[in-house]
């Protein structure tokens, strides 16, 4: 029985009427492309089924189109919705998604993001996992992959980090307690050891101060 032939750039050039640096152009999102000769090319990938190479992109290009994520806990809500949302928008863009599980030990988040580097890929997200070795970015600086710490702060300086505002959410809440006549205030929730607890309860400790309110040092 004969084996389909593959499809390659070239075909897709062909059908879409364009040279193929322009496909490749299209594949890798750079140069300027216009929005016609860009949907041209993708209908022609679509219809013939071409599948990119990553690899071998990466290879020629030094780039994979596959960004890590590794995510504190994938069973919990807050992190799945990040996972999609994130994931979602990477696809917009072309891009693909290596999903790691990172747990709460650091060794175990320092072997994952090796992994992730030896896999190749663009750059790496973590979620909820925040490290607090300098082993992560040396790493990534020996590699030249850049890092995004997502949800949670980090202990590394100078990281890129998208995350809530934990002081002013804990002021906030602190303060529409008290508005509605709570005084006696308390503060449960998080590890000792947790940076993000910190910052959530030095608002807490603030907007206390602003109130004229007493700190208990045995209601946190």
């Amino acid at each position: 029985m004969a084996t389909a032939k593959k499809i390659t750039i070239h075909d897709v050039a062909l059908a879409a009427g364009v040279s193929v640096s322009t496909v490749s152009l299209v594949l890798s999102g750079k140069g300027r492309i216009s929005t016609a000769t860009g949907e041209r090319v993708n209908a022609a990938i679509e219809e013939l089924g071409f599948v990119r190479n990553r690899q071998a992109s990466a290879l020629r290009g030094g780039q994979s189109g596959v960004i890590g994520l590794i995510v504190r806990d994938l069973s919990a809500p807050f992190y799945a919705e990040l996972t999609a949302g994130l994931t979602e928008a990477l696809e917009a863009q072309g891009r693909m998604v290596f999903l790691l599980h990172g747990g709460k030990d650091g060794e175990q988040l320092a072997q994952r993001f090796s992994l992730l580097l030896n896999q190749g890929v663009d750059g790496v997200v973590i979620a909820g996992a925040a490290g607090s070795s300098d082993d992560l970015r040396r790493m990534a600086e020996e590699k030249a992959i850049p890092v995004i710490f997502a949800s949670r702060a980090s202990y590394l300086d100078d990281v890129d980090t998208v995350r809530p505002d934990n002081m002013q959410a804990a002021q906030l809440l602190t303060e529409h307690l008290i508005r509605n006549g709570h005084q006696r205030i308390a503060w449960l929730g998080g590890q000792s050891s947790s940076l993000t607890r910190a910052e959530r309860v030095g608002g807490y400790c603030a907007t206390l101060l602003k109130f004229g309110l007493p700190f208990h040092s045995d209601w946190v």
